[in-house]
């Protein structure tokens, strides 16, 4: 097959703007979930803070809440009054990382409501009032990296178990 310069460039030209074409239309692999934006609002609601899947600038206001569709990389709900039952709005986050409930009313009825967290990294538990019961149930998120732990009542015994139920995590206490 003998192709003359002009028939390839043509060729090449098409096919960059095929690729072009489906890059825009699929997103070039943006980030997106549906519950991003009702998450948001409500750690917005309770004065704590979100940052999406591409960018280290946290959502503060509802005005700074991305029009186009986004995903939640980081809530900071650091002493937020918050209910056990308020978790099930944070709990279908696919790509959350980081949840920090650092000084909240969380008990045992609210961490078994955060489960479809599959990209979960660090969970800063402490001065709440989990236990070991559902503390010893993490090992669901199996890429949790960090947890802390400082000011709760968990035992030795069962962050030893963590850590090498966890692969190595680092367990704070």
């Amino acid at each position: 097959m003998n192709w003359s310069q002009e028939t390839f460039t043509s060729k090449l030209v098409w096919g960059l703007a095929f690729s072009l074409t489906i890059l825009f239309v699929t997103g070039c692999g943006n980030k997106t979930d549906s519950n991003s934006k009702a998450a948001t609002e409500f750690v917005l609601k309770l004065g704590g803070k979100v940052v999406p899947v591409h960018s280290d600038l946290p959502i503060e206001t509802a005005a700074d809440i991305p029009e186009s569709g986004f995903a939640v990389r980081e809530i900071d709900l650091t002493n937020a009054k918050l209910k056990n039952i308020d978790l099930q709005k944070l709990s279908d986050l696919p790509y959350l990382e980081t949840l920090n409930l650092h000084g909240t009313n969380l008990t045992d009825k609210g961490l078994v409501l955060i489960q479809d967290l599959p990209r979960l990294k660090s969970l800063e538990l402490s001065y709440t009032r989990v236990s070991d019961d559902e503390v010893s149930k993490l090992t669901r998120f199996p890429k949790l990296k960090k947890l802390f732990l400082y000011g709760t009542v968990i035992k030795p015994q069962t962050i030893d178990d963590l850590k090498s139920n966890l692969g190595g995590a680092t367990v704070y206490k």
